[in-house]
C-alpha cells in the first residue's frame, strides 16, 4: 500500500510539473504576442511567485497598451492559453492600496522558471 501511495503522489508531482511547464510556456507566447502589439505586460500572482499548483490561474498585469487595443487583448491571451484559465489586471485600475505588491511581484515572462 505504501508502494501505491508513493507512486500515485510522484504521478501528481509530475503533472503538476508539467502543467506548470505548460502555463510558463503559453504565458510566455502570451506575453510576446502582446508585446508585439504594443502592450507591455507581466506576470503576477502565483506564476511568478513560484506558487503555481493544480488549480492556479495565469495572472497578468497589462501595465501599459495602446486604447484601441485594451478589450482585444484578453481574447488574444485566451487563444494563446490553449484553455488554461487566466486572470488580467490592468495597472490603471488597480486600487492604489495593492498597486506596490502588485508591481513588486510582477516578472517578465522571459524570467518565468
Amino acid at each position: 500500500m505504501a508502494h501505491s501511495h508513493s507512486r500515485l503522489k510522484r504521478l501528481a508531482s509530475d503533472r503538476a510539473s508539467e502543467r506548470r511547464r505548460l502555463a510558463v510556456a503559453r504565458a510566455r507566447l502570451a506575453c510576446k504576442a502582446l508585446s508585439d502589439m504594443g502592450v507591455t505586460v507581466r506576470v503576477i500572482g502565483s506564476l511568478a511567485t513560484g506558487r503555481f499548483g493544480p488549480d492556479s490561474d495565469i495572472d497578468f498585469l497589462v501595465e501599459h497598451c495602446p486604447r484601441h487595443l485594451k478589450y482585444a487583448i484578453e481574447g488574444l491571451v485566451e487563444d494563446c492559453l490553449g484553455g488554461l484559465p487566466f486572470d488580467v489586471v490592468y495597472l490603471d485600475e488597480v486600487p492604489a492600496h495593492r498597486l506596490e505588491r502588485l508591481t513588486r511581484e510582477a516578472v517578465d515572462a522571459g524570467h518565468l522558471r
